[in-house]
């Protein structure tokens, strides 16, 4: 008994003790002078101070290192360098101070050529021998490119070639075809030269390289081989590589074919080890070339084409080739009338693994809320420009997040950075996490910022956008110095944006171009339907046309070209890395995203004029019957609704009302949404965005309102009785969209 009350007594003070303690606790954490920490942090603005500090701490010299580490070896997709640089990537994260870092792997199909002797993929020129058995070996392609500066010697480059290739040999007579665009197709067809049967010979340039061979393969062509001529990769009269910048006549452009993104066998679903995957043969859903394709340089393009047979081509479809006629074709001259030209492609597809990064900074208030900086990390060899260049600027806007980290600041949003794997082969690594995650970021992000490449000239800044995000960027530009401002007279430019504004053609603002495909804000921005950026430092093309560069994806694409003709002090790396860190404080710290949807309101009503006044638009008027009554009452009413939306964030919300402004900031954030369309466009299901898409004839470029342009394409010679009726179809959907854009900003719809 007398136990018993001991314990009793223990246990009274022990109860008393917890009591007191959490007492404490509550009065600690419930005082008048201890402001709740998540309430202070919702109702808290954007700490200016940070703004300046980030950008001081964006370091030249450390983008130097950072590129002259990624680029000394070559790093393609799914090889042993790939996962060392992903490796570097994720301790960096961690280094910096990321809430987590890890790698992701998606097992995809890639492509490589073999590299056994005997094996090479080659372009033969072949001459009928009377006096032994057959056609000989006059000539053949080179199949490696000879180095010209320290980083190339000694390395384990792959040879030049083109990704998805079909396999094999094929024989038969030339046939020169221009850009091989539809137009020159067709035009080759008005002349009354078929390329049936025929290997076809054109440039490089102008439309996706995966386009060209679709396109080929279409009118019957049965292989293809692509140049890099002169006039579209060198400037007449200046020094070609190590004496200059430019192309030179043994460089060759290596590339994916892939008719798509993602990967080939799991198109719509992440390659994850649970993953359905199409057999590789048997499916026509695959996106995979079915003639052989091959790269060669201009000096071996010369070659061929000066034997050629044929009228003289026109004006526009002639190169820059020294002393050489451009004819059409088909078949060679005498006295090698009689000779063929044979394609040997050794390629073979691969399941092997991509890799990508993802570094994560916890957002401080809306830890729910994504902001993505991204950039890929694979190259066809060096990559100095694509993608290093980038991935040096990325990771130094990383290091300069990780400071502010470890000073105490943390943003209001989460920040995440994507290093993406395999993005050369077809958006993969990218497109593989857009579509595992695809639900998460449906309803978390905010926005994706990419920049796949940093600078690929020291002209001026080149940026493609949704236009929600156009007033961002301009913000961003007038914040950052100029990287050159002596390169200008009376001290005219001081930021990014003088130098921007002052060199670009737009009457009032300097202009933004819009999205296609071609990089990694593609499967954000068509798959889920997250607003994006994509941002360059480029030469002057208006008087130097080159797209998009001199060197690209040629094995010259090294460190020395970038220290040595680009950017010495790396002072346009730096510009580009802290236009970008802005762009993200930005967006991840405002209290209201700067996200405008009157600016995108605007723009699509300029788009429907285009349209409804253009060729196309009267060509459904006049020939259809059709009528754009309902989609101009849906574009006037998403312009008044913006508008309306618009005003009610600049004077009527009580910015200290943290769930109006939570309401506000995920209408901002959802209102790209509308305009993804579940079922796809025609033909193409995992493209769905009704106002932006990349054009069906050049995935590179873009299209507005895509699913109209793609079924009026070429509609007066397509015999489907129900043509008008697909295109009345595309007319409805964007409708639809354009309606529940609106929808989505009605102030009294809660």
């Amino acid at each position: 008994m007398g136990n018993e009350r001991v314990f009793a007594g223990i246990g009274g003070i022990v109860f008393l003790a917890v009591g007191i303690g959490i007492g404490v606790l509550i009065g600690w954490y419930s005082g008048p002078d201890r402001v709740n920490t998540s309430m202070e942090n919702a109702l808290s603005e954007e700490e200016s101070e940070i703004q300046q500090r980030l950008l001081d701490l964006i370091d030249n010299t450390q983008i130097d290192e950072n590129l002259r580490f990624l680029t000394s070896e070559p790093h393609v997709a799914g090889r042993p360098q790939q996962y060392v640089l992903a490796e570097w990537v994720r301790d960096k994260f961690t280094e910096y101070g990321f809430d987590s870092s890890e790698i992701v792997t998606y097992n995809v199909l890639l492509s490589y050529p073999s590299e056994v002797d005997g094996e090479e993929s080659v372009v033969q020129h072949l001459v009928y021998n009377d006096t032994e058995d057959g056609y000989q070996v006059e000539y053949e392609s080179q199949t490696s490119e000879p180095p010209l500066d320290e980083t190339g010697k000694d390395k384990d480059v792959l040879p030049p070639f083109n990704a998805y290739s079909a396999n094999g040999t094929v024989e038969g007579e030339l046939v020169y075809a221009n850009y091989a665009r539809v137009e020159d197709f067709f035009a080759l067809e008005d002349l009354g030269i078929s390329v049936q049967d025929k290997i076809v010979i054109a440039r490089y340039g102008k439309i996706y390289r995966g386009d060209k061979g679709k396109f080929a393969a279409q009118f019957g062509a049965k292989g293809l081989i692509l140049f890099s001529d002169p006039a579209d990769y060198t400037v007449l009269g200046e020094p070609v590589y190590p004496d200059g910048l430019y192309l030179p006549p043994t460089g060759s452009q290596r590339g994916s074919c892939l008719d798509g993104s993602g990967d080939p066998l799991t198109p719509g679903y992440p390659a994850v080890e649970s993953a359905y995957r199409y057999p590789e043969n048997g499916s026509t859903y695959l996106g995979l070339p079915t003639i052989p394709i091959h790269p060669i340089p201009s000096v071996n393009a010369k070659y061929f084409l000066s034997l050629m047979e044929g009228d003289e081509v026109i004006e526009e479809w002639r190169g820059g080739i020294e002393g050489l006629t451009y004819k059409y074709g088909p078949g060679f001259a005498a006295p090698s009338n009689e000779s063929l030209v044979r394609m040997r492609i050794s390629t073979s597809n691969q399941r092997t693994d991509a890799w990508n990064v993802i570094g994560t900074i916890r957002g401080s208030v809306e830890p729910d809320r994504y902001v993505i900086l991204g950039n890929h990390r694979d190259a066809w060899a060096f990559g100095a420009i694509d993608p290093s260049s980038g991935t040096a600027a990325m990771m130094e806007v990383a290091r300069a997040f990780g400071v502010l980290l470890k000073e105490g600041w943390r943003p209001r949003r989460t920040v995440m950075f994507g290093s993406w794997g395999a993005e050369e082969y077809g958006l993969i690594g990218s497109n593989e996490w857009v579509e595992e995650y695809s639900k998460n970021l449906d309803n978390r992000a905010v926005a994706y910022l990419n920049i796949d490449i940093a600078v690929s000239g020291t002209y001026t800044p080149d940026f493609g956008s949704t236009p929600n995000l156009y007033n961002t960027i301009r913000a961003a530009t007038k914040l950052v110095p100029d990287p050159n401002p002596d390169e200008f007279e009376n001290g005219a430019v001081t930021t990014v944006y003088d130098r921007w504004s002052l060199r670009d053609s737009g009457e009032d603002e300097p202009g933004i171009h819009d999205l296609g495909s071609g990089s990694d804000y593609a499967p954000f921005l068509q798959v889920v339907g997250v607003s994006a950026v994509d941002y360059t430092f480029v030469h002057d093309k208006a008087t130097i046309p080159i797209s998009p560069y001199p060197m690209y994806h040629s094995v010259y694409e090294t460190y020395e070209l970038v220290k040595n003709f680009y950017d010495p002090d790396f002072y346009y790396h730096q510009a580009s890395s802290r236009l970008f860190a802005e762009m993200l404080r930005d967006l991840a710290d405002s209290k209201i995203i700067p996200l405008n949807c009157a600016v995108y309101a605007d723009r699509i009503g300029d788009f429907f004029t285009a349209l409804k006044e253009g060729e196309t638009g009267q060509k459904m008027v006049n020939d259809g019957d059709l009528s754009f009554d309902f989609m101009e009452d849906a574009v006037e009413n998403l312009k008044v609704k913006a508008d309306a939306f618009e005003n009610y964030i600049a004077n009527t919300l009580d910015k200290s009302d943290i769930l109006a402004v939570r309401e506000v900031n995920d209408r901002l954030m959802n209102f790209e949404r509308s305009f993804i369309d579940p079922l796809g466009l025609p033909g193409r299901p995992t493209i769905r965005h009704v106002v932006f898409a990349p054009s069906s004839r050049d995935s590179y470029s873009s299209d507005k309102f895509a699913g109209i342009i793609d079924t009026m394409f070429d509609i007066d010679n397509n015999t489907d009785p129900e043509k008008w009726g697909k295109v009345e179809q595309q007319l409805a959907a964007v409708t639809y969209a354009l309606a529940s854009a609106a929808h989505s900003l009605e102030l009294d719809m809660a």
